[in-house]
């Protein structure tokens, strides 16, 4: 069997060891054990198969993902073996790990799994760190083992949650990113901007250079320009508000990384010169584009009639939301309303994301996450819409959502499915099998 494909009636042997680890990203957040002793212990167990890459770390409220892909591509344009380990996958868990640009083969992906789980139970019988270590942690070491074993030189690394205690966070990056900090995972990052600016600043290493796009003079740029001081690391700003759409913006942030790696004096092999902004044209950038983010299809509806547009995004906060529907609506295809399926993850702000569909939405199917642990309410989130004056009802199930949502689309609308990249992928192939 499959190991990206087994199933919990039959599962692989590799999964069932898995399985019984901690997974936050399904468990009640609140209770999280922030650590990365685990990882450490780990890691170097596996022989610092970390250390071995370099790295570029990345992490930020919304984005990080599409600048990670922008950036590996932009490395293995240069002729450079490169790699990306991403959080979270989609519909296939072997998303999380990038050879070369293609996701992890299953006995490539069985072989990284066996080695981190032996490491782990290695420290269970030492009674170290690692005995602790979580599903997350677990992958993570493998993602690491994996990608030196196949060779690869470079490692584009997304920080899971936070930063500063991020299982991620055992790399020592040739350079540190930080897309934007904004309300967050309070539950476990803190309550204010500031807080959370702590946290994702906590991948800054001594001597190593960042980028970010926060505002010098924002509560996030002083937490970040105080931590780049501290460790002498040279900061490098950029100003969010000149690329105009979030795809733009994204792809000025990984061409500001490929040139600053430039500049330390990182090579293009494929150009024979400085790695630079040259080496993410614009067609790689747009071949680089990840699924679930402002992606578009052309759908049929059961009963017959126009097609109808459906855009997946998981828009998580509520300036990512705001953000791409003013990318939307500079295209004629998205000028009418949209019916919108929504699904928040538990520790998402509904009162600061719901309003923001007031004015595009003609009506919200809230519906919850097909894990009702990681998620809210579908009827909070009704309750939230019908507060902002925006006609709301309530799905049992996403499917039973998506459904709906072609049944009650008229002429001339369009189905946005939003809130959460969980709701994305469990809805994505369902979408493609309805591609016109």
């Amino acid at each position: 069997m499959a190991l990206a494909h087994a199933t919990l009636s039959q599962p692989h042997p590799v999964w069932q060891r898995m399985q019984a680890l901690v997974d936050w990203e399904r468990a009640d957040r609140a209770r999280m054990r922030v650590d990365v002793g685990p990882e450490l212990d780990l890691v170097q167990r596996l022989g610092s198969p970390h250390l071995r890459l370099r790295t570029v770390h990345v992490t930020g409220t919304k984005g990080k993902g599409s600048v990670c892909a922008l950036i590996e591509a932009g490395l293995l344009n240069a002729g450079l073996k490169a790699g990306r380990y991403a959080s979270p996958h989609l519909e296939h868990v072997s998303e999380r790990i990038s050879l070369l640009g293609k996701p992890i083969g299953d006995e490539a992906l069985e072989r990284a799994l066996t080695h981190a789980l032996d490491a782990r139970d290695a420290a269970v019988a030492a009674g170290t760190a690692g005995r602790e270590a979580s599903w997350f942690d677990v992958f993570t070491a493998a993602a690491f083992w994996a990608m030196a074993d196949a060779g690869l030189h470079w490692a584009v690394v997304e920080v899971g949650l936070g930063g500063r205690l991020d299982s991620t966070n055992v790399v020592n990056p040739d350079l540190a990113v930080i897309v934007n900090v904004d309300l967050e995972h309070t539950d476990v990052l803190g309550t204010t901007v500031r807080a959370i600016a702590t946290e994702k600043a906590g991948i800054i290493k001594a001597g190593r250079p960042v980028i970010t796009t926060c505002s010098a003079d924002g509560d996030a740029g002083r937490v970040i320009r105080a931590a780049a001081l501290a460790h002498h690391a040279p900061l490098r700003w950029i100003d969010p508000r000149a690329p105009g759409s979030l795809q733009a913006l994204n792809t000025a942030i990984a061409r500001a990384a490929l040139q600053w790696l430039g500049e330390a004096g990182v090579k293009s092999a494929r150009r024979g010169a400085l790695l630079a902004a040259a080496d993410l044209p614009d067609a790689v950038a747009a071949a680089a584009r990840l699924p679930g983010r402002q992606e578009s299809f052309k759908v049929r509806r059961p009963q017959g009639g126009e097609h109808v547009t459906v855009v997946l995004d998981g828009a998580h906060v509520g300036f990512a939301l705001s953000a791409v529907l003013r990318d939307l609506r500079h295209e004629a295809r998205f000028a009418g309303p949209a019916v919108v399926l929504l699904a928040l993850g538990a520790d998402k702000n509904a009162e600061d994301i719901v309003p923001r569909l007031a004015g595009v939405a003609s009506r919200v199917v809230c519906t919850t996450l097909g894990d009702e642990r990681r998620g809210q309410r579908a009827e909070v989130l009704a309750d939230a819409a019908r507060g902002a004056g925006i006609v709301a009802e309530v799905a049992s199930s996403p499917m039973a959502g998506w459904l709906r949502c072609l049944e009650c689309v008229q002429p001339g609308e369009w189905i946005l499915i939003t809130g959460s990249l969980y709701l994305v992928g469990e809805l994505r192939e369902h979408v493609l099998r309805s591609v016109a």
